[in-house]
């Protein structure tokens, strides 16, 4: 069976993309879904699930959609049969932590209370009140722990968290109790919130400063609360330790990633060793999240890494007439070189412990990179270079805005998945899919291949993500079940001020108003109601609201109906302490005012 699939790769030379069409080969499935929660030692083997979260990195900054720094492992694992580059990943959110509770719970973070972020460099300086899903929402680590005993002690969670605090008695100290193993993973080994990524405990302990690596900041920054100094340690879990978690007692190595990698391969190895001699035949499954710190500030390359990109090994050199590279740039795509061996030794530690072919693994950044292209979410070299934009180093490519913002930039980021077994091996590389798909998606394709529901309290509660099966196995979502795909995003609060906005999307057809680049007063175009088609028009450069009214004022009511649904999971679900707080874009209060929402309204036919 075969169909054809457009597959548009950036060329690099202008914010554009061009468009080739090729046939791919149907994926044959070798998927099963699991059993109904009774795994014993005689079962098949069952699926294993890795999700690896990268960080303000964008659409444009890996090598296989022509970024600076090559990322070799990368583009070979994306590349290999049974894997799939999605240039169609949205991030649930446009910053850190909301995106982080998408991949957790399978909803919009709106609905389980993370509205924005917070601030604490590590558990010594500052205990977090943070409230995500108070009401225990079901995540990842549910799922795997209601599957059976297969995946028994077998779901941890890898590096930045920032979700909360990890002390058992935070509230003794101002905070909330708030870490991987009170929302469901059996072990932890993580950060409470940003890392440097290089030397990042350096300033834990006074005589492990000589081994601080600052790169172009030249001191630590991003510490929470303010200050020239700050601790970003490690922390896991120990039940015989005060506040049941214990932190790094040596300095953390030079490359953040490296950290990492190494703690997974570990990881890995016991779990393979231990249960395959009990089990007798294939190591027992596991869910695992790897949250890199690569490459948020403060990214911090090695030296090596940078004098490698400095001589072109490792990155583009500059357009000729262009100046070399700075000091911050070079940081950046060192960063990210690091990175893409860590993603490298994540694949091979897979491989060499059995657990590739049926391993569901998706990777993607959670949101665009960072810096904002003010006024308009238009970089100033968007036309000649956008590869390297003036007001940061990370690259979203053709797309308008960057990380905070409703436009493609701040949330359509990185993505690859891989799953041999579901995807099949029969085409000779890789496949490249532009169905949307978001990071709330990881947790219901999990439930999906396990066959596990929610708690029974918890079953009407709303759910945002889908499973991606039929997408892996060929399909698209218009001839699924499900139909075209539809969400809403959002960033902080949502006041559609100066700093904020809201986003609907349903198929090719995305309503924004507002967005963090938007910089004007009341009536500026980018504050004002506007309809782009993402068919043919990706960089969102041509508003068609006054072309299309009646599209836009169908995406303005699906979009209503959506946010009531956020409202009333914040007010009866997750029981948010701050539930009301979510206010609707200025045009879609007018047509409240006014009367114009009809139940009936459709726009089928122009949809």
């Amino acid at each position: 069976c075969v169909y054809e699939q457009p597959i548009m790769m950036w060329n690099g030379n202008a914010p554009f993309l061009s468009v080739l069409l090729i046939s791919s080969h149907l994926f044959t499935a070798a998927y099963s879904a699991g059993s109904d929660g009774g795994g014993s030692s005689s079962s098949p083997a069952k699926p294993s699930f890795l999700f690896l979260l990268i960080d303000d990195v964008g659409w444009a900054d890996l090598s296989y959609n022509n970024g600076t720094a090559h990322t070799p492992n990368i583009n070979r694992w994306g590349s290999r049969p049974g894997s799939v580059i999605m240039q169609d990943l949205h991030s649930g959110g446009t910053v850190c932590s909301p995106t982080r509770a998408t991949i957790l719970t399978g909803r919009n973070h709106f609905r389980d209370c993370v509205d924005y972020v917070f601030g604490c460099s590590d558990m010594t300086e500052c205990v977090p009140d943070f409230e995500f899903a108070p009401s225990r929402t079901f995540t990842v680590g549910d799922a795997v722990r209601s599957a059976g005993k297969d995946y028994e002690d077998g779901a941890i969670f890898l590096g930045k968290w920032h979700l909360g605090s990890f002390y058992n008695d935070s509230e003794a100290y101002g905070g909330k109790t708030s870490s991987p193993i009170t929302h469901g993973f059996h072990h932890m080994n993580a950060t409470v919130e940003v890392s440097q990524t290089a030397t990042a405990n350096c300033q834990c302990k006074p005589e492990w400063e000589k081994f601080c690596n600052f790169g172009h900041n030249q001191h630590m920054t991003h510490c929470q609360p303010e200050s020239p100094k700050c601790c970003m340690n490690y922390w896991w879990d120990d039940a015989s330790a005060p506040h049941g978690v214990t932190n790094l007692t040596w300095p953390s190595p030079d490359d953040d990633a490296s950290y990492l990698t190494d703690a997974f391969r570990r990881f890995l190895e016991q779990r393979r060793q231990s249960t395959q001699k009990l089990r007798g035949g294939s190591p027992a499954p596991f869910a695992a999240q790897i949250s890199f710190h690569n490459c948020h500030k403060p990214f911090v390359g090695t030296n090596s890494s940078k004098e490698a990109c400095k001589r072109g090994e490792t990155c583009k050199p500059p357009v000729e007439g262009d100046e070399p590279y700075t000091d911050l740039e070079l940081d950046y795509y060192a960063c990210l070189t690091q990175l893409d061996t860590a993603v490298g030794e994540v694949i091979r530690s897979l491989e060499e412990n059995g657990y590739y072919e049926n391993t569901f693994v998706m990777l993607a950044s959670d949101n665009g990179p960072e810096e904002n292209c003010h006024p308009l979410g238009i970089c100033q070299r968007a036309n000649d270079r956008p590869h390297r934009p003036v007001e940061g180093p990370g690259s979203a490519g053709p797309l308008r805005g960057r990380k905070r913002d409703i436009f493609e930039g701040g949330h359509r980021v990185p993505g690859i998945v891989s799953w041999p077994a579901i995807v099949g091996t029969e085409s000779e590389s890789g496949l490249v899919s532009w169905e949307t798909v978001l990071t709330d998606d990881f947790l219901p394709t999990i439930m999906d291949a396990l066959s596990v529901k929610r708690p029974p309290e918890q079953r009407s509660w709303a759910l945002d993500g889908r499973s991606i099966i039929p997408i892996l196995q060929g399909k698209q979502w218009k001839d699924t079940k499900y139909g075209e795909r539809s969400f809403g995003i959002g960033f902080y609060d949502a006041k559609t001020t100066l700093n904020y906005g809201w986003g609907f999307r349903h198929g090719k057809w995305k309503f924004i108003e507002g967005s963090a680049s938007c910089i004007g007063e009341e009536g500026a175009p980018c504050r004002e109601p506007q309809l782009y088609d993402l068919s043919t028009d990706l960089g969102e450069r041509h508003d068609l609201s006054k072309e299309f009214p009646i599209v836009l004022a169908a995406m303005q009511h699906r979009f209503k109906r959506w946010h009531e649904s956020v409202m009333a999971s914040r007010r009866n679900e997750s029981k948010c302490t701050k539930s009301e707080e979510l206010t609707l874009p200025p045009s879609i209060e007018k047509m409240e005012r006014e009367g114009l929402f009809f139940d009936h309204l459709d726009a089928t036919a122009e949809m």
